[in-house]
């Protein structure tokens, strides 16, 4: 009888075992089908934390990956085994798996208690090896917190296979790099920046030992210090037994302080914890930007790199090797003068620099930092669209100085005019002060920033000729008279990079500022070729550099720019304002450095006449002001320590200087010195001894020609300043060729 009992209680057994094996058998023939491919283990390399650099080789910025839906981040930079110290490659195999060296991918009695527990229950599963964490990490991550017997199995199959493809050091190489560390911490470069602020190639023992400690549950160890400690004696213990390490590296290492970030720890003299006290330094997840430079620039460089190699490529697998033409000192110099830039209250700025030989971007602020207040990603440097107003006017002059025969002794009435074009209504200008300086040089006349002496220049050179010269610099403008006034919209950077052509001999590069990227492997994927494109001769370049100087140092009476002068140094530069005061800027050059400063309302509304500063003074809200102690404090601090040239920059051949009389273009001893092309005649047009006006007369009438007059019936009669007045009387509509 109980042979029968004890025959039947083992067919039932034996029919269990097979029904599960049988179920188990199928089951794994089904999950075998439905394993991934073991190439896509390459895809961690591809999934890791890009790197900017800036032009001398320093990081300046990371672009963390990230995936899934939830769009995690995960910030993950690879290292090579020998990038690693052998301490903290000891210690972690240790903790994770002391028999990696000698199993074949997994653990048989982890599998044996992963399998009795799917059926029983137990919720504390382990079992896992160094290579089943490689594929968990790696082509299994979307199963990594599926804690069934499924995920188990495909494990162990992946293991297996990935044993026979690969070396134990490959393999090791592959874990080290995916393993989680908590926040969004990936890989032992990551983690040993994050916990101990160093590279893993100078983690000790001690270090190593503690980022093992966390792997199985980072977030919960790296809050329980006393705990995670005692388990460290633990495993150095387990080491000696094994032969890994002797008795006394086990007391060196259990002796050393370990600070991991977000812990203060006090000890005694046997290496027992006194007090373990948590600090408000947290390792907290991170942006899918990081950076401790600029904000502004990494957005510029994530943008840039989407556009080119598409979203995926950047934030799902990421890897690349970026280096931008950012130069720290004048990033920081940047930084600091948009800190403590005294602006209207609510009022934002751009900044922006660049090397106009080269088109490189040296430095770009794009907002107010604000105290409480997060940047946002708007980068006001690069995109934001804001009239250039005033600060425009040198690209309509240097049109007429290169096709209209101007020059800066050309003298202009600065008289109320009204400005016709056929289909449209009439154009009146008005000057900023509502008033009238009558006849002046075109050089006086940009260094009191007249605005009607300015439209009259575009009409000289045609409206068509100024826009087509623009649209060549990069500006997106139409041929109407209020082109000469700035009356469309452009960025910062793109002004910048139109007027630092004058100070590269008439050439602009190209702005830019990602030079070169790099994937994992050091391919090259993008190299830049920045256009240059010959705007203006090396003259017309020099002569508006020249009187855009002047607009700096001329006195008696003093240029607007005049705050704009830097000791020792050479610089040119115009202030422009727009309609309403909305707008306001200033953009110049010196050798080295081609800069603009924007200062305006998001919401162009216009800005105050006036504003209290941080020393309880009013000062007046104008472009004569802040964006030039903004510009002047960028520029200054970008440049410090580095050679000064007050001569400024190279003239070219066919130059020549004579001194004028600013108000009425003569040759005199005691004027101000003036670049000339050496074929302007300056003894003609009356700027020599009596000045002077060249006045085009319609003969049938005895009165001013008009724009439909006949040619034939036209005559240019040369007259004294004087008589101008008695000749023209009430100032003539212009209509516009």
């Amino acid at each position: 009888m109980v042979r029968k009992v004890l025959q039947g209680a083992f067919l039932v057994a034996l029919t269990a075992v097979l029904s599960v094996g049988s179920l188990f058998g199928a089951s794994a023939l089904r999950w075998a089908d439905e394993l991934p491919a073991l190439d896509l283990l390459d895809a961690m390399e591809f999934s890791a934390t890009s790197q900017v650099f800036a032009r001398d080789g320093s990081v300046i910025g990371q672009i963390v990956p990230v995936f899934g839906e939830e769009r995690e981040s995960a910030n993950r930079i690879p290292v090579s085994l020998d990038e690693i110290s052998p301490a903290a490659l000891q210690a972690i195999i240790a903790y994770e798996d002391a028999d990696f060296f000698r199993h074949y991918g997994f653990d048989p009695l982890g599998v044996a208690r992963a399998f009795y527990e799917e059926f029983f229950g137990d919720a504390d599963r382990g079992g896992s090896t160094i290579t089943t964490q490689v594929v968990k990490n790696t082509v299994l991550f979307d199963l990594r917190a599926d804690r069934s017997l499924e995920r188990k199995a495909k494990e162990l199959m992946l293991a297996v296979e990935l044993e026979r493809r690969l070396t134990k050091p490959e393999i090791l190489h592959r874990y080290v790099n995916v393993v989680f560390w908590g926040g969004n911490v990936y890989g032992i470069r990551a983690a040993a920046q994050t916990y101990f602020g160093k590279d893993p190639s100078e983690l000790t023992l001690a270090e190593g030992l503690y980022l093992a400690r966390l792997i199985p549950a980072p977030n919960p160890r790296h809050n329980d210090f006393v705990g995670t400690r005692a388990s460290m004696r633990v495993v150095l213990d387990s080491m000696v037994r094994r032969g890994t390490i002797s008795r006394e590296a086990a007391d060196r290492a259990w002796l050393q302080p370990i600070q991991p970030r977000g812990w203060q720890v006090a000890y005694d003299g046997q290496g027992g914890v006194v007090e373990a006290v948590r600090t408000e330094d947290q390792v907290i997840v991170q942006s899918s930007l990081s950076t401790d430079l600029s904000r502004d620039v990494l957005f510029s460089v994530r943008n840039f790199l989407t556009e080119r190699f598409g979203e995926p490529r950047v934030f799902t697998q990421g890897g690349l090797r970026v280096t931008t033409t950012i130069d720290v000192q004048a990033q920081r110099a940047a930084n600091a003068a948009a800190q403590s830039a005294e602006i209207p209250e609510g009022a934002q700025l751009a900044i922006v620099g660049l090397d106009p030989e080269t088109g490189a971007i040296l430095a770009m602020v794009g907002h107010k930092p604000r105290p409480g207040v997060p940047p946002g990603e708007l980068n006001r440097a690069t995109q934001a669209f804001r009239q250039p107003g005033s600060s425009f006017k040198p690209i309509v002059y240097a049109t007429a100085f290169e096709l209209g025969g101007f020059h800066q002794a050309t003298v202009l009435i600065d008289e109320p005019a009204t400005f016709l074009t056929r289909g449209q209504p009439p154009y009146e200008p008005v000057n900023w002060d509502d008033q009238f300086m009558g006849l002046l040089t075109v050089r006086e006349h940009v260094n009191l920033s007249r605005n009607i002496p300015a439209v009259k220049t575009l009409e000289a050179a045609s409206a068509e000729a100024v826009a087509a010269r623009a649209r060549e610099l990069g500006y997106d403008v139409q041929p109407f008279f209020s082109l000469a006034l700035g009356a469309f919209e452009t960025t910062p950077l793109q002004h910048a990079s139109g007027f630092g052509a004058f100070a590269n001999g008439g050439v602009q590069v190209e702005a830019h500022i990602v030079t070169r990227v790099e994937d994992a492997d050091g391919n090259v994927l993008y190299e830049a070729e920045p256009r240059r494109k010959q705007v203006w001769t090396p003259q017309t370049a020099y002569l508006m550099l020249d009187m855009l100087h002047g607009n700096v140092v001329d006195r008696d009476p003093t240029a607007l720019s005049w705050r704009a002068a830097l000791p020792e140094r050479w610089v040119a530069g115009k202030t422009g304002t727009t309609n309403d005061e909305r707008d306001i800027w200033f953009v110049g050059s010196t050798p080295g450095m081609t800069a603009a400063v924007w200062i305006g309302n998001d919401d162009a509304a216009s800005l105050p006449r006036n504003m209290t500063t941080s020393d309880g003074t009013r000062e007046t809200v104008t472009s004569s002001r802040q964006p030039i102690y903004v510009w002047t404090d960028f520029v200054d601090g970008a440049l410090q320590g580095r050679p000064a040239n007050a001569s400024g920059f190279p003239v070219p051949d066919g130059i020549v200087f004579h001194r004028i009389d600013r108000r009425t273009g003569a040759l005199t001893a005691d004027g101000t010195p003036a670049a000339f092309r050496a074929t302007t005649d300056l003894s003609a047009g009356g700027v020599a001894g009596a000045l002077q006006v060249e006045v085009p007369i319609d003969v049938r009438t005895g009165e001013r020609a008009t724009a439909t007059t006949p040619f034939e019936f036209v005559e240019v009669i040369r007259v004294d300043p004087a008589d101008l007045d008695a000749l023209l009387g009430e100032a003539p509509e212009r209509v516009a060729p």
